[in-house]
């Protein structure tokens, strides 16, 4: 009985500190305008993310990833949710790590992988259904981890892969 009493207080007293009329806090690193969202890093001297969301919260527009830098990290794009023009991603040194295209949220044509060194690893070809249709994978010689693990997409396909 004595347990149940103090879980009981100890809610009440929960209850009452959570319903007190304190401002929120706004995030000074998070701007917001004209429906694009801003993220800085600290200091505020460097957009971090810039991003959009259409009326329902869902992600619309461009959205993009720098560094600290101001290099392009990622660019992707959104259509009310859904996934949709070329998309690229760009390893920590700056070089494309990989770019390709969705349309209506499914991969689309051929979608390019390559290593931190900047050779190409992998080509991936999707049909309209986002079903992979072709892969073709290349060798590098002097193969390092980044360049295994850009390849590995290839691994887990069932079709047929050809190396040059």
């Amino acid at each position: 009985m004595k347990k149940h009493c103090i879980l009981i207080l100890l809610f009440i007293v929960g209850i009452t500190s959570c319903s007190e009329d304190e401002p929120i806090k706004k995030n000074p690193l998070i701007e917001t305008k004209d429906g694009v969202e801003t993220i800085w890093y600290p200091g505020k001297t460097q957009v971090k993310y810039r991003r959009e969301h259409d009326k329902n919260k869902k992600r619309h527009g461009k959205w993009m990833l720098f560094n600290p830098e101001g290099k392009v990290m990622s660019s992707s794009s959104y259509d009310h949710g859904k996934k949709t023009g070329v998309w690229l991603v760009n390893f920590p040194n700056g070089q494309l790590r990989y770019t390709g295209e969705y349309r209506n949220d499914l991969q689309f044509g051929v979608w390019v992988f390559y290593s931190i060194t900047g050779k190409k690893v992998l080509e991936i070809t999707y049909n309209d259904k986002g079903k992979i249709s072709n892969q073709e994978r290349f060798e590098n010689p002097n193969s390092k981890k980044s360049d295994e693990d850009s390849s590995k997409l290839a691994k887990k396909s069932n079709t047929k892969s050809t190396t040059k």
